[in-house]
């Protein structure tokens, strides 16, 4: 006997969507709603029956679940391909979190994640008032995933700042903080950022990479 819930109910609604789901800390969009044939329609029945939150236009999150600290920088980047599956996303990773907001996503400084700052493969015109892109990508070796999340590296990060002329002490509290939660060994720390360092400044300050990572790790320390 056919025990799964009849086709255009809530309950078969629920099914389809925590496919998507439940890769994707509870999160679905509505384009990927509409990929698995629940409309707007029933997902306003999901939202009133208290199956589904809306924190933001086109993104819906299911009820109950605890929420991550960093999650609105996670809606932020569902939002740029809202058609796609986060996991594919990240295999092949083309919008990838940098600046502020991945030091947020490590919990590392004391700079707000906003306006939300990622690279994107391709020029995009997208107006939103609370999103930042820039065009490119940083080197494989340079991109992590944390949590389902294609993400600059903890060095990567520090160095892009640096690159951007981000407050000095801004930049050495991400690093003191990075060191004090271990996600940086002191004892490689100037290698580490000397390196990071060469990759993201631009040509004619990439001989100034040994001297910032010295002054970093000397104000960080």
């Amino acid at each position: 006997m056919d025990e799964r819930p009849p086709p255009g109910s809530r309950a078969e609604a629920v099914l389809r969507l925590e496919e998507f789901a439940a890769a994707q800390h509870g999160y679905v969009t509505r384009a990927q709603a509409a990929q698995t044939g629940v409309d707007d329609v029933l997902l306003l029945r999901l939202v009133r029956g208290g199956y589904l939150d809306r924190p933001e236009h086109g993104v819906y999150r299911f009820r109950g679940l605890q929420d991550m600290r960093w999650s609105d920088v996670w809606i932020a980047w569902l939002r740029l391909r809202p058609e796609l599956d986060a996991i594919e996303r990240a295999r092949h990773p083309t919008e990838i979190t940098r600046g502020p907001t991945a030091a947020w996503v490590y919990g590392v400084g004391n700079l707000p994640p906003d306006p939300y700052q990622f690279w994107v493969a391709a020029p995009r015109s997208i107006r939103r008032p609370h999103l930042s892109l820039r065009t490119g990508r940083p080197p494989d070796q340079d991109i992590t995933v944390v949590d389902g999340l294609p993400i600059t590296t903890l060095e990567r990060t520090v160095a892009e700042m640096v690159a951007d002329f981000y407050d000095g002490e801004h930049i050495a509290d991400i690093v003191r903080d990075a060191v004090y939660h271990r996600l940086f060994d002191r004892r490689d720390l100037v290698a580490q950022l000397t390196s990071a360092l060469r990759r993201a400044l631009p040509k004619r300050r990439r001989a100034e990479a040994a001297a910032l990572a010295e002054h970093l790790a000397v104000v960080s320390a």
